[in-house]
């Protein structure tokens, strides 16, 4: 009588287990695309309702179109300017100074957030005063700069330096703040000294909070340059808003609109990418 040896036994076994893996991953990497279908379908279908509602409402006399403008007079002049050398100036000069903010701001940010969460002393003292330059309001504070540093580079980089520090402080703070006590008993118990600690637990633990920040942050940082070149600047998209505003320029303001929203997706999905990396390096 034929009989089955162990060894065939654990091959089918194996083969049975390679078998339930892959049909596992088919079934994820079929769901992922069913998934990123879905999402794609709706934002198409999303911006498809607002163009058309948009267009309708200025066909049917629903809106001004002196006031509004058209989405293809909107498409129109946004190819336009892309064409045009001096739109690239104006990109160039509002990336610019967002970026520089945004790194300064990030660094320093990040920085003073480490300090205070680990000097609780320090933190309360300077609570009030830190609260008080946070809720200054950031157009009234263009001015000032403009007159320190005239209507170059400086403003809109301290501008956009101004939003992302306290953007990062915040997140930086509150992620460290946030880890388990139970942890940190732990790390004592075994022996690790402070920088040990701070490298090995507390550091990776935050970074997920803390590049989250940074998204936020880059986005507030194009804000924070638009805002001071709309007061006052040479070059600048901001600046370049105000002039065909001023002139009811309307399909053209929307335009600079449109290239000031793609402008943040863009520093947004760079990003959001830097995330999905660390997030990954930190489980």
């Amino acid at each position: 009588m034929a009989t089955t040896t162990p060894t065939g036994g654990v091959a089918a076994l194996a083969n049975g287990l390679a078998y339930d893996d892959s049909s596992i991953l088919a079934e994820r990497r079929k769901r992922k695309v069913q998934q990123t279908l879905s999402v794609w379908g709706l934002r198409v279908g999303v911006l498809a309702a607002f163009v058309l509602l948009w267009g309708t409402a200025v066909q049917q006399g629903w809106m001004d179109k002196t006031l509004i403008s058209t989405p293809i007079d909107v498409a129109t002049k946004f190819v336009t300017q892309l064409a045009d050398s001096t739109f690239w100036v104006d990109v160039l000069a509002t990336f610019s100074g967002a970026m520089a903010g945004l790194i300064a701001g990030a660094v320093l940010g990040i920085l003073a957030g480490v300090v205070f969460a680990r000097v609780e002393v320090l933190h309360i003292a300077a609570r009030p005063f830190l609260t008080l330059m946070n809720s200054l309001p950031r157009p009234a504070l263009a001015p000032i700069f403009i007159l320190w540093f005239g209507l170059g580079f400086g403003p809109k980089a301290l501008v956009a330096f101004s939003v992302v520090f306290f953007v990062l402080m915040t997140s930086t703070m509150g992620a460290l703040q946030a880890l388990d006590h139970d942890i940190k008993q732990l790390t004592q118990s075994l022996g690790m000294s402070k920088a040990q600690r701070f490298f090995k637990i507390e550091l990776p633990s935050a970074l997920p909070s803390i590049i989250g920040g940074l998204r936020l942050g880059a986005v507030y940082s194009v804000l924070g340059a638009v805002v001071s070149e709309m007061v006052g600047a040479y070059t600048g998209l901001g600046q370049r808003l105000v002039v065909v505003t001023n002139n009811f320029q309307v399909a053209e303001t929307f335009a600079i609109l449109l290239a000031m929203g793609l402008l943040s997706m863009a520093l947004d999905a760079s990003i959001s990418g830097l995330q999905k990396v660390v997030t990954n390096m930190t489980r």
